[in-house]
């Protein structure tokens, strides 16, 4: 191949190594070093070098890992068997990977070894785990008949003492909704100002630029929910179907659907 690529380069009137490379299937690099090599380094290639093996403490334990997988050993069975054998000083994980890499090698069909499969991990005695995901359900949970973690509200106290913002949260939560399921709107002002500045400033924001509707469903009896809801999804379906129309453009693309069928349909009168 590399006499090959030679003459090819030779019979080229303006060499490039770049369309060599191409020509070949092969890397640039691997073209110029190919194209550049002398008869004496193409011979040398027929003669590897024996390069000297660099020493490792596990080189004593790579032959045995080789013939027990050979001879159809578990990863498992090999890993436990050398860490009982006395002569052994290593450490466990870098067995493991010893075990990996020369199964990973030599044996591309053998299930890849993962050492923290071979025991259980369980918590130490008197362990309790609590994820911020029930820490979270059990501070907004705000209905008194709803049925909360006992487990969370045996120390709930000391999660406050060492974690203030968990408190902090609560309270914020809390306070927005007693004034959202109350009847004084004047207290939603209260509560814009008194969280303006602090970590929820986006989400007073957000209620600032359309305060009215809040206002009214705190002041109002009547609940507007199914109202909202079918506006809403009459939104989801505009913006689906005509993209960001405005309103006057999606009536009349409304009403085009049906006003071809009159006798006095004028396009131009529509337009």
């Amino acid at each position: 191949m590399i006499r090959d690529i030679q003459d090819y380069w030779n019979g080229q009137e303006k060499p490039r190594i770049k369309k060599v490379a191409e020509a070949f299937g092969i890397a640039p690099p691997t073209a110029k070093k190919y194209i550049f090599m002398t008869q004496e380094d193409i011979d040398s290639l027929g003669h590897p070098a024996n390069y000297k093996k660099r020493e490792s403490s596990m080189n004593a334990w790579l032959n045995i890992i080789y013939k027990m997988m050979l001879d159809g050993c578990s990863n498992e069975t090999i890993y436990f068997y050398i860490k009982r054998q006395h002569d052994y000083k290593e450490s466990d994980k870098k067995l493991a990977k010893y075990i990996y890499l020369i199964g990973k090698n030599n044996f591309p069909d053998r299930t890849p070894f993962n050492a923290k499969t071979t025991m259980e991990w369980v918590l130490p005695p008197g362990v309790t785990v609590i994820s911020r995901m029930d820490l979270l359900k059990y501070i907004l949970t705000c209905n008194p008949k709803t049925k909360r973690d006992s487990v969370i509200g045996e120390y709930i106290g000391q999660i406050k003492s060492l974690y203030p913002a968990i408190e902090k949260v609560e309270t914020m939560f809390k306070e927005f909704h007693s004034l959202l399921m109350g009847s004084n709107e004047e207290k939603l002002d209260e509560y814009l100002e008194k969280y303006g500045t602090s970590e929820i400033e986006p989400f007073c924001n957000g209620i600032k630029k359309d305060i009215t509707p809040v206002k009214n469903a705190i002041s109002l009896s009547v609940s507007s929910g199914f109202v909202e809801g079918n506006n809403n999804k009459f939104k989801v379906l505009k913006r689906i179907v005509y993209g960001r129309s405005g309103f006057v453009n999606l009536e009349k693309k409304c009403k085009l659907a049906f006003l071809s069928k009159g006798q006095d349909f004028s396009l131009t009168a529509l337009l």
